[in-house]
């Protein structure tokens, strides 16, 4: 059985803080490196504000409140996928989008009361993935949030939402990869450590300024050797661009700084592309090397 300790530990204690004290708002934002831990995260959460054996500790600070027991009728239904009040809007076709449809869908069951649930929910699987259309569809319900409500907004790139969007969110951040309890057990072995510093030093080769000399060929193929760990090594070379850029306008390179942030810019796109829309992220990175050489 899953538990709050299986996640991130900050992220965890504030879902959790939010559940003993009935203070869980009506829409989150979950975000990070990862969409595993985040998706996780939302249906558990989903698990936490329906099970039926936990309801009499909600609103307490002790024992096991807002840790649901997984057995419940309403638990079992949640973790299987077939509860019919938690909802996920998920990505469609080739384009990847969450289509205007999807949300007009969602909106119709809103005025109407949760079938069995205690508080329906709605998961959105990558919130970046929302239409201009969907977005702002999705923003009127999010001001005027109807009762027993609760969305779930994941992604992984938190920029490409709406500013007012997030506004009316609470953000959680998730750091690393999907959690388990396995996994929470080796975070810290010396197995981890030598990939931290592994994706740590291709971000720094991906991130190097221009007057270093262009990345070599094989670097997009290094980079994906890891199933997964693109967006990371993406994620780390915009670190190391963001701290080329502002140490040279430190000493007055303004070309540099200019440079470095330009290319942050093409990488943040090029995450983007690769975590919501499902770009090839070998093609996109010989692609972006290309055109930087050119």
């Amino acid at each position: 059985m899953f538990r709050w300790s299986d996640l991130d530990g900050q992220a965890a204690t504030r879902l959790r803080s939010a559940l003993a004290g009935g203070r869980v708002p009506h829409a989150y934002l979950f975000s990070g490196p990862s969409a595993a831990p985040q998706l996780v995260a939302a249906r558990f959460l989903a698990c936490a504000v329906n099970c039926q054996r936990a309801a009499g500790a909600r609103g307490t600070s002790g024992g096991d409140a807002g840790e649901p027991c997984g057995e419940c009728d309403a638990c079992h239904k949640i973790a299987h996928g077939i509860h019919p009040d938690v909802i996920t809007m998920e990505r469609e076709g080739a384009s990847q989008m969450i289509p205007i449809e999807t949300v007009r869908r969602t909106i119709a069951r809103l005025g109407l009361p949760p079938h069995e649930a205690a508080v329906r929910v709605f998961i959105v699987e990558e919130a970046a993935a929302l239409a201009g259309p969907s977005a702002n569809a999705l923003l009127k319900t999010l001001e005027e949030p109807p009762q027993r409500t609760l969305f779930l907004l994941c992604t992984v790139a938190p920029d490409g939402l709406l500013p007012t969007i997030r506004s009316r969110c609470q953000r959680v951040r998730f750091g690393g990869s999907a959690a388990g309890p396995r996994q929470a057990a080796e975070a810290g072995d010396a197995s981890a450590e030598a990939r931290r510093e592994h994706l740590a030093a291709l971000a720094a080769e991906l991130g190097q300024p221009a007057r270093a000399g262009a990345a070599r060929w094989d670097l997009p193929a290094r980079i994906c050797e890891g199933k997964g760990e693109a967006p990371l090594v993406v994620e780390g070379a915009l670190r190391v661009l963001h701290q080329h850029a502002t140490q040279a306008a430190h000493v007055g390179d303004l070309q540099a700084a200019r440079s470095a942030a330009t290319r942050a810019t093409e990488l943040l796109d090029l995450h983007r592309a690769m975590t919501v829309h499902n770009a090839q992220p070998q093609l996109a990175l010989e692609a972006l090397l290309y055109g930087w050489r050119t």
